[in-house]
């Protein structure tokens, strides 16, 4: 059997060899392989040569930036002398050991020969015409290097364009040749293309225009979405450069091609800015449901001078992670995930979404044109979300922010309700700033509950067929599950619908607020007790109306009878609600103040008249001589008809109302 060794082609160490043999070789980063190699694109074991029988096997051991041969990525090959395999940025050749190596490119070093096997085949000659061949080599070498330095005194030498193995994206899409396959003005200012790039002749450019209302950021999306696997991991990376201020980041949207699922899970890698190109890519674990991937690089340009670029992007299957899929075991609601984007799926199927995203509450000032845009993900800023399940709610911890915006369908703010320190829940408005310890919102399936561990300042915002609420903490339970809330508003249903047929209205009502203020988790329920409410309230309104008919047929016939009536159902009412559970208690006390104004006027006529007949009476005695008895009739009408006070500006006042 023939015996083989591994020569380095690449860096400092090229032309090194490492003999081939039985026991298998580990090539690697890390020093304890057989064979180190120095280079950061090398994992730490990166491969292994093993023999197995007369041949040898090259495997590939699960390496971040791949194993290739000819340029196409290998994961096990057996090997021919002459193999060239790339591991890193280094490649090395698998040859017999003492075989003349060929001239490498950029090598005019002469490769020893093996003087024996040379005196075998003819000694001199052999000899003779590897030397012409070397010189030949040196002279090609000579003319390569001078028209490297016409092509370096004329600008920039163009690179062929980079092709990276089991790429996702069409070649002239993945290299930025031309606008084919992307859409460069997806938002804000836009793309443009330009030939300066990173390998091939074009890329794609961000620059803001000097416009004083031109758009501060720009974004770039794939026209195409790719389609994709659930579960399965992906890496997304693009070349990136940026100066002026600058930055820029890559990243992937995953989302279902059925319309009917809402969720758009984005995330990629922190905005940065390399002032050269450099290499950046997400590791996107693809969530349950999703089977497309959109790839978009956002650039945010703070100045005139702002320019960011990309080249180069691929998609690949590979990378580690998975997604993030929990269930509740209360709600069977699930929590959704992959990298830093979050989202709740609820278990209605008319409105799959308790959750749709999670968003940074507040953000530097540069990406303030992006974040009014809609466009911030908490990728941007580097931040992450943690997620930890428990049995009805999920806890969660982000880090990188200090406060999170949630974005909720529009729906879930019909019924707002927040609670404050010791208080019940109360109803407010979705569009404007308030403070809480606890919100809840959406409905039946989609019932939410953020605990935000204290008072928090939040501030709503409806628009655009959803509700963001930003909340200024960055750890909040988002609880789903409400057994036990449920069953305590149950009960307080079933005593409240005792109290109201057995004709205690107001107690009835009091149990309604206490399930309104205290237990309002279950929207089912929450509803029935507002239809027994508005049941009891109707019967008080119209109770109050037939008084106010009482009033105005006494007013009509001028009956004392009716206006006593009047008063004593308007007494008897508050009296069975109690005063806190009328409903319009001005109302009815405008009612009760017009009875009583009323019977006190019609005894006040009445009193007149009795006083005038009294008073003649008494001038009648006492012109017939008869003082004793004119003084007794004067005596009662003083004391029991005494005549109304004088009424303002000196004048008498009327016995009769006006």
């Amino acid at each position: 059997m023939a015996n083989y060794v591994l020569e380095i082609l690449d860096g400092d160490r090229a032309g090194e060899v490492l003999a081939v043999a039985n026991a298998p070789i580990r090539i690697g980063r890390k020093p304890s392989n057989d064979l180190v190699i120095a280079d950061e694109k090398t994992s730490g074991v990166h491969a292994e040569v093993v023999a197995e029988g007369d041949r040898h096997v090259l495997r590939d051991l699960g390496s971040t930036n791949g194993t290739f041969l000819d340029g196409k990525r290998v994961s096990e090959i057996v090997l021919t002398p002459g193999d060239e395999v790339t591991i890193g940025r280094v490649r090395v050749r698998f040859r017999e050991a003492g075989a003349a190596a060929p001239v490498d490119a950029g090598d005019l070093t002469l490769r020893r020969l093996d003087t024996g096997r040379a005196s075998r085949r003819g000694g001199i000659g052999l000899m003779a015409g590897v030397l012409v061949l070397a010189l030949g080599g040196a002279g090609w070498f000579w003319w390569q290097g001078q028209q490297q330095q016409q092509q370096s005194n004329d600008g920039p030498r163009q690179r062929a364009p980079l092709v990276v193995a089991d790429n996702k994206l069409a070649g002239a899409v993945a290299a930025c040749e031309g606008e084919d396959g992307w859409v460069l003005r997806a938002a804000g200012g836009g793309f443009q293309t330009t030939t300066a790039a990173h390998t091939g002749a074009g890329a794609f450019q961000a620059q803001r225009d000097g416009a004083a209302d031109a758009a501060s950021f720009a974004v770039l999306r794939l026209a195409d979405a790719v389609s994709v696997f659930a579960n399965r991991t992906l890496t997304v990376a693009a070349h990136l450069r940026a100066s002026g201020g600058a930055s820029v980041a890559v990243r992937a949207v995953a989302f279902a091609s059925n319309e009917a699922v809402p969720f758009r899970f984005c995330t990629g890698t922190a905005l940065a800015s390399p002032a050269d190109w450099q290499r950046h890519e997400v590791v996107v674990p693809i969530p349950v449901g999703c089977d497309r991937l959109l790839v978009e690089v956002i650039a945010v340009l703070p100045s005139a001078d702002a320019l960011a670029c990309v080249d180069d992007v691929a998609v690949t299957e590979s990378g580690q992670g998975a997604p993030l899929e929990a269930k509740l075991p209360e709600s069977s609601q699930t929590a959704l995930g992959s990298g830093a984007a979050f989202a709740v799926r609820s278990t209605d199927a008319d409105n799959p979404a308790t959750l749709l995203a999670v968003r940074p509450g507040v953000v530097p000032e540069p990406l303030r044109g992006l974040d009014e845009a809609g466009a911030t993900v908490l990728s941007d800023l580097g931040a992450t979300l943690a997620c930890t399940a428990g049995e009805r709610s999920f806890e969660l911890v982000a880090k990188g922010v200090d406060s999170l915006r949630f974005v909720f369908p529009a729906d879930a703010a019909g019924g707002l309700l927040c609670r404050r320190g010791d208080a019940g829940f109360a109803s407010t408005s979705a569009d404007v700033a308030f403070t809480a310890d606890e919100v809840l919102l959406g409905d039946r399936g989609t019932r939410a509950l953020l605990r935000l561990g204290g008072a928090v300042a939040c501030t709503g915002k409806l628009g655009s067929g959803r509700y963001e609420l930003t909340v200024a903490t960055d750890k909040v339970e988002l609880v789903l599950g409400f057994r036990a809330e449920r069953q305590r508003a149950n009960e307080m249903l079933l005593r409240a619908r005792a109290d109201d047929r057995d004709g205690r209205y107001g107690k009835a009502l009091d149990g309604l607020r206490e399930l309104a203020t205290q237990a309002p988790m279950d929207s089912e329920l929450l509803g029935q007790a507002g239809v027994l409410r508005a049941t009891i309230l109707q019967r008080q309104a119209d109770a109050v109306a037939q008084f106010q008919r009482d009033l105005d047929e006494a007013m009509f016939f001028r009956t004392r009878g009716g206006f006593e009536r009047v008063l004593a159902g308007v007494d008897e009412l508050g009296a069975v609600y109690g005063a806190d559970n009328l409903e319009d208690k001005a109302a009815i006390e405008r009612l009760r103040a017009s009875a009583e104004s009323r019977l006190q006027a019609l005894d006040a006529e009445h009193a007149g008249a009795q006083r005038a007949r009294l008073t003649a009476l008494a001038e009648a005695l006492a012109g017939g001589r008869q003082e004793g008895l004119a003084t007794l009739v004067k005596d009662y009408v003083a004391r029991h008809l005494p005549a109304p006070p004088t009424a303002p500006g000196g004048g008498a006042g009327s016995d009769t109302p006006r």
